[in-house]
């Protein structure tokens, strides 16, 4: 896969830029990295205020602003009642487009921004509530996940799903692995190797959870899908280590000395799996990135730094260009 760094210098090398959605305006850490997309000639970020008075005074000039308190919402209310039809009524829709998250993907709805990234102060619950209800699941899944980049130094890998699903079946789990494996392509991964997490390695423990990995790959490798393996049930040891998969997992399919994609089971062990990682590993944490989406809408950990957000913004540009969604 490709570092931030290239991604980076990929973005620079594309003339038109992508407009980038921020309705955490007020953020110090949102207007820094604002400053900081603008400089570097990645984006057009688009910061929300509620009021006018919110704006601050040093906020760099390339930097667009809406202030939703003075904005004319006709539009926005009229195409919400369209798309969600008899589950709203026109003083909910009001009300809702004065709250900056469904602010803001109704301007993607709009097309007025390609993407949309939040979570400083919202929760992913509320960040994710208007993108599903709006922009709404492609139809090539039956979910939406979440994917974290994990990078260090020249490691860079993607765990799945450590923030979205709580307890996926067989048939959600072999979405959220092949969302991730598309990702990872999209990121220029030619030869996309997954592991499918476990506490077992290919039937050295039981357990309906066990199963239901095993039902998961199952399911993948039914599928015809060039460039991608899929492969488990194993434990992150094996996984990880070419060394030891060799001894306990014989068979795999997985060739490379560490896979590309590391898919958790349920989103206890995946949450708790990224944050080993970053505060263990001193991984750098981008994202989670929400995938199966018809636009990207990214959702930032609370406790997020300024280069979180970077990379997050920078990752969310980069595959917006080829978010198409459904038509």
């Amino acid at each position: 896969m490709w570092s931030i760094k290239e991604i980076e210098n990929k973005i620079k090398a594309i003339k038109k830029k992508q407009t980038i959605v921020f309705p955490e305006g007020t953020q110090e850490k949102i207007q820094q990295n604002a400053t900081f997309l603008v400089e570097n000639d990645l984006a057009i970020p688009v910061l929300l205020f509620n009021t006018k008075s919110e704006v601050p005074n040093k906020l760099h000039e390339k930097i667009q602003v809406v202030i939703i308190d003075e904005y004319d919402k006709q539009e926005m209310i009229k195409v919400f009642l369209e798309v969600r039809k008899d589950k709203a009524d026109e003083p909910t829709a009001k009300k809702l487009m004065n709250q900056r998250t469904y602010f803001g993907v109704m301007m993607m709805k709009l097309d007025l921004a390609d993407a949309m990234i939040c979570g400083l102060e919202y929760t992913t619950a509320d960040t994710l509530r208007p993108a599903l209800q709006i922009i709404k699941t492609s139809k090539k899944y039956s979910i939406a996940s979440s994917v974290f980049l994990m990078s260090k130094e020249k490691e860079i890998y993607l765990f799945t799903d450590c923030a979205l699903n709580v307890d996926p079946n067989a048939n959600q789990l072999a979405d959220i692995a092949s969302m991730s494996a598309d990702f990872a392509q999209q990121l220029n991964e030619k030869d996309v190797q997954v592991a499918m997490l476990s506490y077992s390695t290919s039937g050295s423990g039981m357990g309906p959870s066990v199963d239901k990995v095993k039902e998961a790959v199952n399911l993948l490798k039914a599928k015809s899908t060039k460039g991608i393996i899929f492969d488990g049930e194993m434990q992150f040891d094996s996984a990880f280590d070419k060394s030891v998969r060799v001894k306990k997992y014989p068979t795999t399919k997985i060739t490379k000395e560490h896979p590309d994609v590391y898919v958790f089971p349920d989103l206890n062990s995946g949450n708790i799996g990224y944050k080993i990682a970053q505060r263990f590993g001193n991984f750098q944490a981008a994202g989670p990135f929400i995938l199966g989406l018809n636009k990207p809408v990214n959702d930032l950990s609370r406790g997020a730094t300024l280069e979180d957000i970077k990379q997050t913004s920078i990752v969310t540009i980069y595959t917006s260009m080829f978010n198409g969604g459904d038509k």
